[in-house]
């Protein structure tokens, strides 16, 4: 049966040295391992360093997509690095080729595993109406979507029937849908370990909850000159006063801003009465990183929503000379801006409506702040303050500068998910 692990620690604690360890300890003909990471260059990065196996990564040509050749990698047992964007559209015959094979699952970050599926008014009817699709209710609650195979031609509706077919497309509230990860998959692997920090507010916790997937809580430590896998209970603490000491939270005038508790929220930024309020913000940071930090583009960086048509909300707060300093709000898992230390961060985060109250339909109960101050502090991690250095930030937003107060203060995010299993050691539980 599957253990699934999750590893739960700060950045810089070990986490992907450990499975780099873990990877090149086991032997070649005990199992195989699908190592998946937000970022290509991540699956370089991890190809490079296990010498023990030889890793491979898909790749598209001849005709042939990248599945294609995940297909191909899993047919043939080999040992794969990829991307979660190409894991995440694993199907039925992907679950075929895991069966048929002894692979261990390694998450460099949790997974998008929920998503609403955006669809134009009346289409569920439309389908419907059709005989493309009928509803299925199962035993724990959830709806799912069927596509029926004898409405077969190509369609605008070509990703409803592939998610469908895959069993990952859900039903809710009789208008929207949901896609859903196929937790069917976790089951298929010999173990699964997700290397995150702060797994408590996140969405793969919650889906675990809603999927009754119990995991084994678990974090790393360095000893003897080797990273070990320890009980939560047993993890080295992260020292938060040291980490207060070593980031200065920029307190003053320009925070007016974001003192209503909807500030810089994505619908504050796609709301037209607050365009002069943007201006004041691009203004602010604009200030902020050059007068108040002397900051440049070599040690600058700062963020904000990139939804929108071309980008509209980065467009509209982006501080003059400052372009070359963005990244993505949900950044995660890259080391490539560790030099950072002038931080700006416009934005205020909450989880999607409808993603919420489908987890509230379920009844597990989601904590969205604790889901808001992991965003952050994953963006926050990308910066120097990984590596011990001091930063400063400017979050204008009261709210999220209120969590991350709060976060710095006490161990209230840090403390385990209730259906976690915490106290026992990594190899003597299995589901």
């Amino acid at each position: 049966m599957t253990t699934v692990n999750v590893i739960d620690a700060p950045c810089g604690y070990g986490k992907t040295s450990w499975a780099i360890q873990y990877m090149n300890s086991v032997p070649l003909d005990e199992y195989k391992f699908i190592y998946v990471t937000p970022f290509l260059n991540e699956v370089t990065r991890v190809k490079e360093l296990v010498t023990t196996r030889t890793f491979y990564a898909p790749h598209d040509e001849g005709g042939d997509t990248k599945l294609d050749d995940l297909h191909r990698l899993l047919g043939e047992g080999k040992d794969i690095c990829t991307t979660h964007n190409l894991f995440m559209r694993a199907d039925e015959y992907t679950r075929e080729l895991l069966v048929n094979n002894k692979y261990i699952l390694i998450l460099d970050e949790v997974l998008n595993v929920i998503k609403q599926v955006e669809l134009k008014k009346n289409d569920l009817e439309l389908l419907e109406k059709a005989g493309a699709i009928s509803y299925d209710k199962r035993e724990n609650g959830i709806e799912y979507i069927q596509w029926h195979e004898h409405i077969n031609h190509d369609s605008r509706f070509n990703d409803i029937k592939r998610m469908a077919l895959s069993n990952s497309l859900l039903h809710y509230q009789k208008s929207a849908l949901i896609w859903s990860f196929p937790v069917e998959i976790f089951s298929l692997f010999q173990e699964v370990y997700i290397l995150t920090y702060l797994f408590k507010g996140q969405l793969q916790r919650y889906y675990f909850d809603l999927y009754q997937l119990r995991y084994k809580y678990l974090s790393v430590v360095f000893f003897n000159g080797v990273y070990e896998l320890v009980p939560y209970e047993n993890r080295k603490k992260l020292n938060k006063t040291l980490l207060a000491e070593n980031m200065e939270i920029y307190e003053g005038d320009l925070n007016d801003i974001g003192n209503k508790n909807s500030a810089l929220s994505y619908s504050w930024y796609g709301n037209a009465k607050n365009k002069k309020d943007c201006e004041v913000l691009r203004k602010n940071a604009y200030n902020y990183l050059t007068n108040k930090k002397k900051a440049n583009n070599s040690n600058a960086l700062w963020t904000t929503y990139k939804g929108g048509n071309k980008e509209k909300f980065k467009k509209l707060v982006a501080p003059k000379s400052f372009a070359d300093s963005y990244i993505s709000v949900t950044s995660r898992a890259t080391n490539n801006y560790r030099e950072k230390y002038n931080l700006v961060y416009l934005a205020n985060r909450y989880m999607r409506p409808i993603e919420v109250g489908f987890f509230r339909q379920m009844g597990i109960t989601v904590d969205t702040d604790a889901w808001a101050l992991s965003e952050l502090i994953q963006w926050i991690w990308r910066s120097r303050i990984r590596e011990g250095k001091s930063i400063s930030i400017y979050i204008p937003s009261s709210r999220m500068r209120g969590l991350l107060r709060r976060y710095l203060s006490s161990e209230d995010f840090e403390e385990a998910p209730m259906n976690a299993i915490i106290n026992e050691s990594p190899n003597d539980w299995h589901l």
